[in-house]
């Protein structure tokens, strides 16, 4: 299984303020390969991360699973996004009124698990994670690091065939960041999944299989 990313463009505006941001994407990821993303800030990261979760349409090109379309018009993308892709924002976006393990359960239940099957892997996740005396408080009693950490067991809560993640330990001291990238990225090769990283923390390059450097709007290391 891979993703094929095949010429991907993306352009803001029309006529003369139309503004090009990705000029022509064309990458590939396989199952149980972990990519970063890096480049400076312009350099169209996020946008193409944007595309990649169905978040936003790129203006030409086309964006494969399987060697077929990820979002082919059969399954509204919003369903891809809950049973198939796991999205870690820079921000944790908590849910303020769902306690630590709810913010969880509550999506594995979407996705279609029992109450005892979500029960248990939201318990298996965040114990992972270090938050399992964290279970029962609310977001605001959590510091930043700890809420970036529920959101990123959040977006693995489905066991999804694709992670994609800007940023997600901007918030996290160094030893945080780097338990939680072995984390993320074992969980990538015993799951096969596909995961794809935006950072500009150089430690962390070496846990990726590739790094694709992006500026502006190209890959420059192809």
């Amino acid at each position: 299984m891979s993703l094929q990313v095949k010429d991907i463009k993306k352009s803001f505006g029309k006529g003369q303020s139309e503004t090009p941001v990705l000029k022509g994407i064309h990458f590939e990821v396989n199952e149980g390969e972990f990519v970063i993303l890096n480049g400076a800030s312009g350099s169209g990261k996020t946008t193409l991360l944007t595309i990649l979760g169905g978040l936003l349409s790129q203006s030409s090109g086309e964006i494969l699973y399987n060697d077929k379309p990820l979002f082919d018009g059969e399954q509204k993308a919003s369903e891809l996004r809950l049973n198939e892709i796991g999205f870690i924002f820079q921000s944790s976006h908590l849910v303020p009124y769902l306690k630590v393990k709810a913010q969880l359960t509550t999506i594995g239940k979407e996705a279609g698990m029992s109450k005892k099957e979500a029960d248990n892997r939201a318990e298996t996740l965040l114990k992972q994670i270090g938050l399992e005396h964290r279970l029962n408080v609310f977001p605001h009693m959590l510091s930043g690091g700890e809420k970036q950490r529920v959101a990123i067991m959040r977006a693995l809560m489905n066991n999804p065939k694709i992670i994609l993640a800007d940023e997600p330990t901007a918030s996290l001291d160094a030893e945080r960041a780097t338990d939680v990238i072995e984390m993320v990225k074992d969980q990538i090769q015993s799951k096969k999944m596909i995961g794809i990283m935006i950072t500009h923390d150089k430690r962390l390059f070496e846990y990726a299989d590739k790094v694709i450097e992006l500026d502006d709007g190209v890959i420059t290391n192809a």
